[in-house]
């Protein structure tokens, strides 16, 4: 690892200590994740070098992320569909999200059903976004995006198998996301360079 990425993986203990305490995880969380973020931004072959824990919490971040915006279609359409691959799911287990990790699997069973039409959202969001850069049209603009939204509602509308588990994931996302917290407090050597 770069000497200027392990600057940018260092978090001082003093911060993790004031935010311990706080009642919402992602306070405690958020030392570490925007660490990640700042590199992968900075250096975005950075990502290869992160540590498994250190991928699975950002991984995190993102799942809860995208779930609480928009849901799994939504996660998906976005080019996150990595979350259903090994070690997400069994990791976050071990590290004491028993619920989160379930849906994950459940969430992908259902990925694995419908993929050729989710991952034509995908490819329609990719499109849309290139295109969208090269119209110089306002009129033909919005055409693309109000064609790329009726694509992406028909897809919301004929797959509806995810919204349970999002709902369970609503229900358990507090107590799943400070599980991960305590976890890792109690290992943070493994997700960043503390100071």
């Amino acid at each position: 690892m770069s000497d200027d990425l392990k600057a940018l993986l260092t978090v001082k203990a003093s911060d993790l200590q004031k935010s311990a305490e706080a009642d919402d995880a992602w306070d405690y969380l958020f030392h570490f994740t925007d660490k990640y973020l700042e590199a992968v931004t900075k250096y975005p072959e950075a990502v290869q070098e992160f540590n498994d824990s250190q991928l699975v919490l950002l991984t995190y971040n993102i799942l809860y992320g995208e779930i609480m915006n928009g849901g799994f279609i939504q996660l998906i359409i976005n080019g996150k569909a990595f979350v259903f691959e090994p070690p997400f799911s069994e990791t976050i287990k071990l590290w004491g999200a028993e619920k989160t990790a379930e849906i994950v699997d459940k969430a992908k069973i259902i990925f694995e059903k419908n993929k050729e039409e989710l991952l034509r959202g995908e490819k329609l969001m990719v499109d849309y976004s290139e295109a969208r850069g090269k119209i110089t049209d306002k009129d033909e603009a919005e055409l693309l995006s109000r064609k790329t939204a009726e694509e992406h509602s028909k897809i919301y509308n004929s797959i509806v198998d995810f919204e349970p588990l999002e709902d369970e994931f609503y229900d358990c996302a507090d107590e799943e996301t400070a599980a991960i917290k305590k976890y890792v407090q109690s290992n943070a050597e493994k997700f960043a360079t503390i100071i």
